[in-house]
């Protein structure tokens, strides 16, 4: 069923940076310095510079085809058998990296606020409200991002204001970091491009593309949304790598977390700042996962031609929560993340460009539709 084009370019471009801007933002700093060291701002840059073109491709591709989802013409491209095959790795992979935020998002609250409250019972209610809200139309989810946007965005760049001040630029040297290869940095880069909020901030577009009010608009809004979005991941990064330095920042889980626990206001409003912080992460994790679970079953609505993306909202959840449940601890979850991530790039950015590629040679798509 086809809802009404009613999606706006700033709400497209609310939707990409919500998206992008998730959870393992704490953790990046530290996954982006483990072979660099002082190098992990440069190397966040590569990561980011690999999104913005996957990015690109995406946004190309979305307005080649304006009215049809990926399941739709990528069988048209690659014929059906093989784009349902296609299509159908593209469900899995996307419910397998929302559990992991998923379960991300409980490991965080189980150690600073929820110490004493099971790991399931966390999961199970950010699990509850996100398939709540997918039972609502697209129209009205991209209203709900839009309205969170300033309740991420602003608190980010008041930590990074606030934390200036506890700025030391000898932390950022050497810039390429200690005895570094272009193979580290490049394998780093992919690291950074592989997690997971990196992805679904990605394939968020191929959901909301073809109900934008104008698709014309749709590289605009997408290019406006992953430029803003990588702005702001390596400014945070930035400042948290020149506060810490790369030898401090390994020793942390979660070096982000730690500096919004040292923000301190000029005056002094509230005495415990970093609970305020706190909630900005879990509107942030909210809105990741809600749309890497909306990811998964639109597509899925698609390949098996369901009247709406809504008869699956709970029908999937049990199979998300059990995959959340898999990571021993949170080293095993990162690890997990990491591999997934790396096998998970080829598919997130390759499918695409080869589809692109693909609708240029046959000469589909576009003003030939």
């Amino acid at each position: 069923m086809n809802e009404s084009k009613q999606i706006t370019t700033f709400q497209c471009i609310a939707i990409i940076i919500n998206s992008t801007i998730g959870l393992s933002v704490l953790a990046l700093p530290r996954i982006a310095s483990e072979k660099v060291g002082s190098g992990a701002f440069l190397v966040t840059c590569i990561g980011m510079l690999f999104s913005i073109i996957s990015v690109l491709i995406i946004a190309l591709l979305s307005k080649r085809f304006p009215s049809e989802s990926i399941i739709q013409y990528g069988q048209k491209l690659i014929s059906k058998p093989f784009g349902k095959i296609f299509g159908l790795i593209l469900i899995v992979y996307f419910f397998t990296i929302t559990s992991l935020v998923l379960r991300e998002f409980g490991e965080v609250m189980n150690t600073t606020l929820l110490q004493e409250t099971p790991m399931s019972a966390t999961l199970i209610a950010m699990l509850l409200v996100v398939a709540v809200a997918t039972r609502n139309n697209l129209s009205t989810i991209a209203y709900m991002q839009s309205f969170y946007l300033p309740f991420i965005v602003i608190p980010i760049l008041l930590m990074v204001l606030f934390a200036i001040q506890d700025i030391d630029p000898r932390h950022m040297k050497p810039f390429v970091g200690n005895d570094t290869t272009t193979i580290d940095f490049l394998s780093s880069g992919l690291a950074v491009a592989g997690l997971p909020f990196i992805h679904i901030g990605m394939y968020v577009i191929f959901i909301f593309a073809s109900h934008m009010i104008d698709t014309k608009k749709v590289l605009k809004g997408s290019m406006w949304g992953i430029g803003l979005s990588a702005f702001i991941i390596l400014l945070a990064t930035g400042v948290t790598v020149a506060v810490f330095g790369s030898e401090e920042i390994d020793n942390s889980l979660w070096p982000m977390l730690v500096l919004t626990r040292m923000t301190e206001l000029p005056v002094a409003i509230l005495e415990r700042l970093d609970i305020l912080f706190l909630v900005v992460w879990i509107i942030s994790a909210f809105t990741t996962i809600l749309s890497g679970y909306l990811i998964g079953i639109e597509l899925s609505s698609k390949l098996f031609k369901l009247r709406s993306h809504r008869v699956l909202s709970y029908l999937v959840l049990p199979f998300v929560f059990v995959i959340s449940l898999y990571p021993h601890n949170i080293l095993h979850l990162y690890d997990l993340m990491e591999v997934i991530g790396r096998w998970g790039t080829l598919l997130a950015m390759g499918y695409p460009i080869f589809l692109l590629i693909v609708s240029l040679i046959r000469k589909k798509g576009g003003k030939h539709s």
